[in-house]
This record gives structure tokens, C-alpha cells and sequence, in this order.
């Protein structure tokens, strides 16, 4: 159902700044913390999504809008994924008579109740800020690959791991792989089902491991989907997904409130800011590694 390309490419940005966050997941109070912290200059500076922009946080809408935004850029993540599932029928037929999960999406369980909002039940359809919403999910790639060279970066949601990483040579995909992709503007369907719902990189023992920060032949990529109160580094992959949602009421998720916030990645000075919903103040640290 969805009409984007799967893989896109941006020039490096030469005017202003480029930054990174990590899952918003409604947390968008947040974000306005954080882009007044770094002094986001929305005339030429950029900000990029790793996607989850939606449910279990508080204002999933407005994270969704920012898609409107010339500024901003999101690849899809797995949660858009679910909601473009669960309104398949809707978008089809354009007309939607309850918000129950009668096909077995998981949308509503893993946060999407918010959507129960812009329902209008009299006339069976949603309302026209999400209806907006959601066709421009319908147009995110799975992977923005930013600028040449050294300056070159990427944006995914979750990992690059090969299908056959135990046995292949190089454990994930390379920027090759990449460029081969961009040209023949098709992703593998075992890639994207990684790049949408992939945790082995981040959960696995190679993130303790300081050899294993770098992936010699792949450009940083930044990603998210895997949640601890740091970002993270193994194989050319960040992860920003810092528990953004997490930090509104750590004692929901049997979490103490140990860092847990959202994450805002400065490419250019190689360090990051991050906001929490327990403290007023944001925090700056230089990214280790």
C-alpha cells in the first residue's frame, strides 16, 4: 500500500546543521525542548527521524506532522508500519465503522489508542489532520542516505545485519550495497523486514565490545527501535532510541528513571542532547567512540 521509494539520497548540507532523533514515540513537547537547546534553525538546518514517530508517548498527531515540515525527514518505522496495517482496510475502502483490531494488526496493544481521537463514529471515517497524517506515511522511505565521502551517513530504524550474518564475511551491509540499491531503487524483502523490526546488533554482546564500534566499508547509520538510557555504537550503527516514552513515567514500564529521554544527535560536532520528562534541564554529552 505504500507509494515511496524505498531508499532515498540527500546532498550534504552546506547551509546549516544536520541532526538526528531518535523514536519520538508522541513525545513532542520534547522535541520543541530540544530544538530550542541546539537553536534549531529551521531555514537551514535539517532534522532526521529514525522513525516510531507515533504511540505510547503523549501527542502522537503532532509528531505525525512534522512530516509537513520541509525540514524534516523520517524513514518509516515498525510502529507507522502497524497503523498503515490497521487502516489498510480504511484506506481502500474509505470508511472505517469502530476502532477494534478485528484483524490482529497488534496496533491498538502496542500504543495506537490514540488514533480512537480523531474517529468520527457518525460518519465512519477519521479525521482530515490524520487523514493527512497518514498519507504521508504512506510516502517514507526505509533508508535516507545523506552526503558523500566522509561526510556520508544514513538513517534506518533498526539494523543493516545480513539474513546470513553468522556465516557471511561481513556481519552487515555496506554503503555498496547501498548505492547498488538506490540505483536499482529496490530493497531486498529480508532487508527491509531487518531494517523495520531488528534488534540482534543492539541487544547482542558486541555493543560492550570496543573493537566492534566501527564496520570498516559501511558510513555511520543511525538508527533507533531498541531502547536503553544511552545511545549506542557497534558495526557503524547509533542508536538514538533512548526511551523517550519511557521517561513520562518510568515505573509504567518497571524502569526506574535512569536516563531514559529523548535523544537529538548533532552529525556535524559528534555530540548529542537529550530531554527527559523528569528533569527541566536538558543534558549535552560528547558521543564516546
Amino acid at each position: 500500500m505504500q507509494n515511496h521509494a524505498p531508499i532515498r539520497k540527500l546532498p550534504a548540507n552546506v547551509q546549516g546543521k544536520d541532526y538526528v532523533v531518535g523514536d519520538l514515540h508522541g513525545c513532542y513537547s520534547l522535541l520543541t525542548r530540544l530544538l530550542e537547546a541546539v537553536q534549531f534553525d529551521k531555514s537551514q538546518d535539517r532534522l532526521f527521524s529514525v522513525g516510531d514517530l507515533i504511540d505510547r508517548g503523549p501527542d502522537s498527531l503532532s509528531c505525525l506532522q512534522l512530516l509537513a515540515e520541509p525540514w524534516f525527514y523520517a524513514v518509516l518505522g515498525n510502529h507507522e508500519l502497524m497503523m498503515l496495517d490497521y487502516f489498510l482496510p480504511y484506506l481502500l475502502g474509505g470508511r472505517i465503522d469502530a476502532i477494534t483490531d478485528d484483524h490482529g494488526t497488534g496496533f491498538l496493544d502496542y500504543g495506537g489508542n490514540w488514533v480512537k481521537n480523531y474517529f468520527k463514529a457518525e460518519q465512519g471515517i477519521m479525521s482530515d489532520e490524520f487523514n493527512r497524517g497518514l498519507a504521508m506515511v504512506l510516502e517514507l522511505p526505509l533508508i535516507w542516505v545523506v552526503g558523500e565521502g566522509n561526510d556520508r551517513f544514513h538513517v534506518i530504524h533498526a539494523e543493516l545485519l545480513k539474513p546470513n550474518y553468522r556465516t557471511d564475511k561481513h556481519i552487515v551491509w555496506l554503503d555498496s550495497d547501498l548505492d547498488r540499491w538506490l540505483d536499482e531503487q529496490a530493497i531486498p524483502p529480508k532487508v527491509e523486514d531487518r531494517l523495520l523490526w531488528g534488534r540482534t546488533l543492539m541487544l547482542s554482546k558486541l555493543v560492550t565490545m570496543d573493537y566492534a564500534k566501527t564496520q570498516p566499508g559501511l558510513s555511520t547509520t543511525f538508527c533507533g527501535h531498541t531502547y536503553a538510557a544511552r545511545s549506542r555504537k557497534v558495526l557503524s550503527h547509533v542508536c538514538l532510541d533512548t526511551g523517550a516514552f519511557i521517561s513520562e513515567a518510568p515505573e509504567d514500564y518497571g524502569e526506574r528513571d535512569d536516563g531514559f529521554g529523548l535523544t537529538i544527535f548533532d552529525v556535524k560536532e559528534s555530540c548529542w542532547v537529550s530531554a527527559s520528562y523528569q528533569q527541566e534541564d536538558v543534558a549535552l554529552r560528547e558521543f564516546p567512540g
